[in-house]
């Protein structure tokens, strides 16, 4: 289910390619610089969302892993699919190149007329630091599904294991800050763009008043796909206390108290799995 998360990243890369197909009919007749449409690029590569989307999985199985071996249950399919997904996470931190926010804020003027877009504050971009703390993370989780652990190892494992998903759920939520702040930028872009253009371009009365009716629907848009990335930022953050929680009552064994813990933890998995479900295919 986790598959979903596709159409979460996906939708990033939509709206900045409207954006940048906006921005290119204002820049198309500038002789300085030329416009070249090859500079165009997607916000995230294919390889930067394949990794991520190995990223999630790896905190689904494992969260799937700790219930189903704290409660004694045994699944050869999980324990081969865990081990698979372990060890090509392994090593994959490495490759982990977080997102950057824009710092486009440009000014579009056409025909003397003029629309400044809002100008956003980019997030703080993830330091070279964070970024090695994620590769750790990252490589971490890989080991712990590609070696089967045994319940009575639980409690010391999971210790360890609770500051690389605390590390990895900040800062993919730091990171969702970052996506935040170039939805919202690409968002305004597309919306003043339109606005010039309706503005200074004389058309049939019932196309301007088709293309005008776009402009709350874009704005629509922007704030669905907003509150569904502060959504995410949420269930990250949520999964991440859940796990600290889950490793402390490891330590006091206390069953009472554990199986509560347990279920919380399972509750923070499979709502981070519905979130992604949840997910509309693009931003039309």
């Amino acid at each position: 289910m986790v598959d979903e998360a596709t159409a979460a990243y996906e939708s990033v890369n939509t709206i900045h390619d409207m954006q940048l197909q906006y921005v290119a009919t204002t820049a198309f007749d500038k002789t300085d610089p030329v416009y070249n449409p090859k500079n165009a690029q997607p916000f995230l590569s294919e390889s930067q969302i394949d990794i991520r989307l190995a990223v999630l999985k790896g905190l689904q199985a494992y969260v799937k892993d700790l219930v189903d071996v704290t409660g004694g249950v045994e699944s050869k399919e999980l324990d081969t699919a865990s081990t698979s997904l372990g060890k090509s996470l392994a090593g994959l931190g490495n490759a982990f190149l977080p997102a950057s926010s824009s710092s486009q804020t440009a000014t579009i003027t056409t025909d003397g007329s003029t629309v400044t877009q809002t100008v956003v504050s980019p997030a703080a971009p993830i330091t070279q630091g964070e970024q090695n703390l994620i590769s750790t993370a990252i490589n971490g989780l890989g080991q712990f599904l590609a070696y089967k652990k045994m319940k009575s190892e639980l409690p010391a494992t999971v210790e360890g294991m609770d500051p690389q998903i605390e590390n990895l759920c900040k800062l993919l939520a730091k990171e969702i800050d970052i996506l935040i702040s170039q939805e919202t930028l690409d968002y305004d872009t597309v919306i003043d763009a339109q606005t010039l253009f309706l503005r200074t371009t004389k058309l049939d009365a019932q196309v301007r008043r088709e293309q005008i009716m776009k402009l709350p629907e874009l704005a629509r848009q922007e704030k669905d796909a907003i509150e569904r990335l502060k959504h995410l930022k949420g269930e990250l953050m949520n999964l991440e206390l859940t796990h600290h929680a889950f490793a402390a009552e490891l330590q006091h064994n206390n069953p009472s108290s554990l199986k509560s813990s347990i279920g919380s933890l399972a509750a923070a998995g499979s709502n981070l799995g519905k979130y992604y479900h949840s997910l509309p295919a693009t931003a039309q």
